[in-house]
């Protein structure tokens, strides 16, 4: 397994159009992810609603886990995608 911690960036936070991008992404990768936020709630990167209902709002922690075949390589998309919802 492998996990990093990111600070959400967005004025908005992970609101709907990330939060539907997020989902794209994470449900063509086949490892297991979740994604923990500070606020202690575990949040399934593969669904919509636990995305939304995840509430990560601009400067909170997130750690995302991934455990799998390829997570190094998930990892660095789910990584590489968070840090492109800058604005």
């Amino acid at each position: 397994m492998v996990s990093q911690e990111f600070t959400v960036q967005n004025p908005t936070g992970i609101h709907a159009r990330p939060a539907s991008m997020l989902v794209q992404l994470c449900s063509k990768l086949s490892d297991d992810i979740s994604i923990l936020t500070d606020t202690g709630k575990t949040v399934n990167p593969k669904n919509i609603l636990s995305v939304l209902m995840g509430g990560m709002s601009k400067g909170m922690k997130i750690t995302v886990k991934v455990e799998g075949e390829n997570e190094e390589e998930s990892l660095k998309k789910i990584m590489e995608l968070l840090e492109s919802f800058k604005e």
